[in-house]
């Protein structure tokens, strides 16, 4: 790749990112469903030509609107998790982090598509998963719990995955029945341990 596509591959990713952080605002506010890529456009402040050049169509805006939530939550679990010593902190922080990123986004996630996950399963049929980072977080954590304690026989990486449905699910019952979720990170864990626990730790 020469210099000069260099530089407009890096000016495209840089408005992307710019176009991304405005449209996720909006979508926050109104959902998915509604607007049109003229409502999105106007709201954003550009052509509705140039919304199109950055992303060809609204399925191509949703999965970019999609990898860049999952990027700014993947950077905000490592910079909190920074200072965790062991990875039942690691876990905890985890929950605390989805739990008020769905609080935050309670709006755009009862949109019926925004907050269908298998919406975005479908998505990711055919593309590389945006997710990957944050599974990977979660084996690394069970990884190392796994010698800290004896865990019944999954492996770690299908422990991420089964423990990230175990956090949706109470995050669903609290969109249906507006319960509280901030202060139940502790049993929202203990629980999930319970059940992959062969012995419990000392």
């Amino acid at each position: 790749m020469d210099m000069k596509e260099l530089i407009r591959q890096k000016l495209h990713e840089t408005k992307s990112e710019l176009v991304l952080e405005a449209v996720s605002a909006y979508f926050d506010r109104v959902g998915y469903t509604k607007p049109k890529m003229q409502d999105i456009a106007k709201e954003v402040g550009i052509s509705v030509g140039a919304l199109y050049k950055l992303f060809p169509s609204k399925d191509e805006l949703f999965f970019a609107y999609i990898a860049y939530q999952i990027r700014l939550f993947n950077k905000r679990l490592q910079e909190r998790c920074a200072a965790c010593e062991d990875p039942y902190a690691a876990l905890l922080t985890y929950i605390k982090l989805k739990i008020e990123t769905f609080i935050s986004k309670k709006k755009a996630i009862e949109d019926p598509i925004l907050g269908d996950p298998l919406f975005f399963l479908k998505m990711n049929v055919h593309r590389e998963n945006p997710a990957k980072p944050v599974y990977e977080f979660l084996e690394k954590q069970f990884a190392k719990l796994s010698q800290e304690c004896r865990l019944k026989e999954i492996e770690p990486m299908r422990l991420a995955y089964i423990f990230n449905g175990h956090i949706i699910a109470y995050i669903e019952y609290w969109i249906n029945f507006d319960g509280e979720l901030l202060g139940k990170e502790e049993e929202i864990l203990a629980t999930f341990l319970e059940g992959i626990y062969e012995e419990k730790c000392k």
